[in-house]
C-alpha cells in the first residue's frame, strides 16, 4: 500500500518542542497509510517570517504565497540532499504549525500542497484538550486531505460539511469551536465514503488510529507516549497553555514523583519544624 508523506513545519513559539514533535512522529508508529517527518527549511524564508508566531498574517496573502513558498522550498531541501547526499525526494505535502493569527480569525488555509495552521488565537480556557492535542488533531485533518484526488472530487481537500460532530473534517469558524473535534474526533459516516469514493479505503483504519486518543495511554506509565510527554515536561492532563505554570509544574512534579514522596517530604519539614519549636520552648538554642 502507498503511503502519504508530510512534511512538518513547526513555528510554535513558547511550546514544548520536543513533546510535540514526539507525538506528531509517534503517529508513524500507529500505521502505515501516512509517514510524518520534520524539514528544516531556511532560516530566512520571508513566508515563514510572514506567518511567525506573535503575527496577525492576512489570509488571503498567505494563501496566494503558498505556491511559491513550496517552490523555494523544494529547491531549498533539494540543496540540502546534494549537500548531504541523501537519496529521499521531499514530500509533496506541507503543513506548517504556527503561533500566528490570521486576519479573519480562521485558524487554517491550504493551498498548492501547503497547509498553515494558525494557533496564535489559543487560550488556556480552551483546555481540555491540551495544545498539543489540538495540533495533533489539525496536524491529522490536513494529512486527510492528501487522499482526495485534485479537481471536482476533491471533496475533502476544502470545507466538507457544516455539522459539528467531532470529525476532523468539522467545519469551524473559531478556533474555540475547533475544540469538540480534537476532544473526541472521529471519522463520520459522510467522510470515510468520500475516502472510499476517492479509492481510499484501506487507510480509513489509519486514519481512525490516529484519531484515537486511547494510544496516547496514562501519564503514569512512564512507557506510554502520555508518560513521556510528560517526562519531555509537558504532562497532557494537567498542562492548560502553551507553557505550563508553576502549580502545573508542581502538579506534574508530584503525579511523575509519587504522592508517596510528596508525603515523606512532609512528614520530614513537620518533625524538623516540631524539633525547632520544642528546643526554642526549652531554651535549648
Amino acid at each position: 500500500m502507498a503511503y502519504r508523506r508530510i512534511g512538518l513545519i513547526s513555528l510554535l513559539d513558547g511550546v514544548n518542542d520536543a513533546a510535540l514533535r514526539y507525538l506528531l512522529l509517534h503517529l508513524n508508529t500507529l500505521q502505515s497509510g501516512f509517514e510524518f517527518e520534520f524539514l528544516s527549511p531556511h532560516p530566512e524564508d520571508p513566508f515563514l517570517c510572514e506567518v511567525a508566531g506573535g503575527k496577525t498574517a492576512d489570509r488571503a496573502a498567505v494563501r496566494e504565497d503558498c505556491a511559491h513558498f513550496k517552490n523555494l522550498l523544494m529547491a531549498h531541501l533539494r540543496d540540502q540532499a546534494v549537500v548531504f547526499g541523501t537519496r529521499e525526494d521531499p514530500p509533496e505535502h506541507i503543513v506548517v504549525l504556527t503561533g500566528a493569527r490570521f486576519d479573519d480569525n480562521f485558524y487554517s488555509v491550504r493551498h498548492s500542497g501547503v497547509s498553515v495552521i494558525a494557533l496564535g488565537n489559543w487560550k488556556r480556557w480552551m483546555a481540555p484538550p491540551s495544545v498539543l492535542e489540538f495540533a495533533l488533531t489539525l496536524t491529522i485533518r490536513e494529512a486527510i486531505t492528501t487522499v482526495s484526488p485534485i479537481g471536482s472530487g476533491a471533496v475533502l481537500r476544502g470545507s466538507v460539511h457544516l455539522g459539528t460532530k467531532g470529525c476532523p473534517c468539522d467545519v469551524t469558524a473559531s478556533l474555540s469551536d475547533a475544540r469538540q473535534k480534537a476532544l473526541s474526533s472521529f471519522l463520520c459516516a459522510f467522510c470515510k465514503q468520500a475516502v472510499r469514493d476517492a479509492g481510499a479505503a484501506e487507510v480509513i483504519p489509519d486514519i481512525e488510529a490516529m484519531l484515537s486518543k486511547s494510544w496516547l495511554g496514562s501519564a503514569d506509565d512512564p512507557s506510554s507516549p502520555a508518560g513521556v510527554v510528560s517526562a519531555l515536561g509537558h504532562d497532557l492532563f494537567i498542562v492548560k497553555g502553551i507553557r505550563p505554570t508553576w502549580w502545573e509544574l508542581i502538579r506534574t512534579a508530584l503525579r511523575r514523583d509519587g504522592a508517596q514522596q510528596f508525603l515523606l517530604l512532609l512528614q520530614t519539614t513537620i518533625g524538623t519544624i516540631l524539633i525547632a519549636v520544642l528546643l526554642l520552648v526549652l531554651g535549648l538554642k
